[in-house]
């Protein structure tokens, strides 16, 4: 298997593995006491798993990019996203009353998101090192 394979492969594997935790997280998220484990967990994951599909969704899509370029391109998404919720014009009112699209672009603005859009993309950059998935260019970080 080429280095280039793997690397995908193992993207997949991984945005394989947090899209199921990310719709749990959400599934659970409502009437939740954030001061407990499962509360917090239930509040926060759902917001942190995001960039870490962004990361590894850009592994895919970027081909070649370095783990800098993949956490900018994260974290932008994300933030865009988050940012994105202060701003209503009605068609976008509407859209995110469509339940995929409300659940994708989100329906309302918490400083909350914005650390873990921070946090997951993190974590995304250590889950990337830690895999020590191979880089198609040899551009150490």
């Amino acid at each position: 298997m080429s280095k280039e394979t793997r690397r995908r492969f193992l993207a997949v594997i991984v945005i394989s593995t947090v899209i199921p935790l990310g719709l749990f997280a959400r599934s659970h998220r409502s009437g939740t006491d954030p001061s407990t484990l499962p509360g917090f967990l239930a509040a926060y994951a759902g917001d942190t798993l995001w960039p870490i599909m962004f990361y590894f969704a850009g592994m895919l899509l970027l081909s070649g990019a370095s783990r800098v370029m993949l956490a900018i391109f994260a974290l932008s998404i994300t933030l865009t996203l988050e940012f994105g919720q202060l701003w209503n014009p009605p068609l976008l009112l509407w859209l995110r009353q469509q339940p995929i699209i409300g659940f994708v672009l989100g329906n309302s603005f918490v400083w909350s998101d914005v650390w873990c859009c921070a946090i997951g993309t993190f974590s995304a950059l250590l889950i990337d090192l830690f895999l020590g998935l191979p880089r198609s260019r040899d551009s150490g970080v």
